[in-house]
């Protein structure tokens, strides 16, 4: 993965208070609204479909889907009807439940740089450790591609042909941009060499 996008600079500063630290916690979570919108959507086609149901029920007119006495008897009496009804209710609960309470996360990393703690996407500490391995391994941004997951991040680096690369340089290097980011959680860089070059 390739990135031009603009150096981050490091402002040395202290440590962020709690409101801050909570703050930049937040950012780095997705957002749970579209659970809450699902599941709100499903509670008010339901409420209003058995609204109409029972309002068609006491006018003594013929029900719209189910009868409310039909689906009473199936739910209290049991039997196939009852027991998939159940079934697709508590699947929908337990799914809601998940999506409610997974620590799910965006793409995204706090940064120890300034006053405040900086949220930016992976995307820019990517480029970053893609332009630092490249200038340890004297080649361009398009000899190196950088993949982030939670705790490493994997440099991919081709050198040019004829000029051989200190793999454990470049790997210094990533790790000395990595501590001066200070990147939470802390990321560990591991290079990769391709044993072919090519040319610039």
């Amino acid at each position: 993965m390739n990135t031009t996008s603009a150096p981050v600079e490091v402002v040395p500063a202290g440590a962020p208070d709690r409101l801050q630290s909570a703050a930049a916690r937040r950012l780095q979570r997705r957002s749970r609204a579209v659970w809450v919108s699902c599941a709100l959507v499903v509670i008010i086609v339901v409420a209003a479909a058995l609204a109409t149901e029972l309002v068609l029920s006491a006018l003594g007119r013929p029900a719209l889907l189910v009868a409310p006495d039909a689906v009473r008897s199936a739910l209290t009496e049991g039997g196939t009807t009852g027991t998939i009804v159940a079934a697709a209710a508590a699947l929908f609960g337990i799914v809601c439940l998940w999506g409610a309470l997974a620590p799910g996360r965006t793409h995204r990393r706090a940064l120890a740089a300034g006053r405040v703690p900086l949220v930016v996407d992976d995307a820019i500490v990517a480029g970053a450790l893609s332009r630092a391995a490249g200038t340890a391994a004297a080649v361009t941004n398009s000899h190196v591609s950088t993949q982030l997951d939670a705790r490493r991040a994997r440099i991919s680096l081709t050198p040019a042909t004829g000029f051989p690369v200190d793999r454990e340089q470049v790997e210094r290097a990533a790790d000395r941009l990595l501590t001066e980011l200070g990147a939470a959680p802390r990321l560990t860089a591991r290079v990769e060499v391709t044993p072919e070059g090519r040319l610039s």
